[in-house]
């Protein structure tokens, strides 16, 4: 058994390790072009269509179920309308180019396909209800805003004090005379604080533009330590279930209906990300869960758990939360029943499409993508490669 084990554990990393590779560079790229503002830019206004922008720009963005939830935060507060934000925090984590290529390497083409579309879906659904039915709660973001006191104007180095030409305009930091005497370090307007400068030229923004190899240096740095963990437990956790579990023990479940229900309210707890997902969810293909149960469980998943629901509650009020929790769950609940339906109709083999990429993928590429993804895995090795 143990050996057996050890057996199957290879077979899932090096199948899904060339397909996360490639995932991560496609997420490196995405992230060195695509910006929080821009994003924030797209989901600000009520109405259906910054829900559409935020399942659908929310939907390849390398963030998983962790790192979505600071952006989303920040997306509210920076003006994005509650439905859109919903929707945002739905499609981001449930799937990514990542999880698509893990997906692609360990579920099938129809899967890939499937479930990026599913994501969407039941972020429209949740975005959509929230934005037409929740009504407007006093939370701890509004009540924040609400305290501030305005700054006097004579106390900015950029108020319209400072350039009237009263006695004490030589003070201000904006000043030409001022300029000359000011020293280059402390000076709000200098050039090397010009990305911080009230004064300043340039826009926070491009400030944090990266390049494409700083982005894929991200991927393969924060991003991959995001996931690691749960990625790890997930690989572990698929291989337990080819091993222990017989490939036709839950057969007997798929034609129930309540098999569904408790597939979502057993995900619903479950702090993984979309990539970690897919291995658990091609154990249980494998042991005979239908297609229809394991979509369900990638996609509650990775969107319900309880650090979100927290921030929800917090920035969107409880109204929305409770909208969040019964739409997803009905949505995803009838996306997997559909799945099925379609399996069944088209007669579709999944266990023949499983783990498929192993037949057209040298045994060499897969070796040294397993050595690649350790080597960026553990810190310490990483730091020696990109010293």
């Amino acid at each position: 058994m143990l050996i057996s084990f050890w057996e199957n554990l290879w077979q899932t990393l090096s199948i899904a390790a060339p397909w996360l590779i490639f995932g991560l560079l496609i997420a490196g790229v995405i992230k060195a072009k695509v910006s929080n503002k821009w994003v924030a830019k797209h989901l600000s206004g009520e109405g259906a269509t910054p829900v559409v922008k935020g399942a659908l720009i929310g939907a390849p963005l390398p963030l998983c179920s962790c790192s979505v939830i600071p952006v989303a935060t920040q997306l509210h507060r920076s003006g994005a309308s509650k439905g859109a934000t919903a929707a945002f925090l739905v499609s981001t984590p449930e799937t990514g180019v990542d999880s698509i290529s893990l997906s692609y390497a360990l579920l099938g083409p129809f899967m890939a396909i499937i479930r990026p579309i599913s994501a969407i879906i039941s972020a429209l659904v949740t975005g959509l209800s929230i934005s037409w039915f929740a009504k407007h709660e006093s939370t701890t973001q509004d009540v924040g805003t609400d305290t501030k006191t305005p700054q006097p104007s004579g106390t900015s180095c950029c108020s319209h004090e400072a350039h009237k030409p009263a006695s004490n305009a030589t003070t201000s930091c904006c000043s030409s005379s001022a300029q000359e005497s000011v020293k280059k370090d402390t000076s709000c307007c200098s050039q090397e604080q010009e990305t911080s400068s009230c004064c300043g030229t340039s826009k926070p923004d491009d400030a944090a533009k990266m390049t494409i190899l700083q982005g894929v240096h991200y991927a393969f740095t924060q991003m991959l330590d995001d996931m690691k963990k749960w990625l790890l437990i997930g690989l572990i956790l698929s291989a337990l279930v080819m091993t222990f579990i017989p490939n036709d023990f839950l057969l007997q479940y798929q034609n129930t209906w309540w098999i569904y229900l408790l597939v979502f309210v057993a995900s619903f707890p479950v702090y993984i990300c979309a990539s970690a997902s897919t291995p658990v969810a091609a154990g249980l293909m494998l042991a005979g869960l239908s297609p229809g149960a394991a979509l369900i469980f990638m996609l509650a998943g990775p969107s319900t758990n309880i650090a979100t629901l927290g921030i929800l509650k917090q920035e969107l009020g409880s109204q929305a939360m409770k909208l969040y929790v019964a739409t997803l769950a009905i949505s995803s609940i009838a996306l997997g029943v559909i799945v099925d339906w379609i399996a069944r109709d088209w007669h579709l083999d999944f266990h023949q499409q499983l783990m498929h990429s192993h037949e057209f993928l040298p045994g060499w590429v897969s070796a040294v993508s397993v050595v690649i993804l350790f080597a960026f895995g553990i810190q310490a090795i990483r730091n020696k490669i990109l010293r």
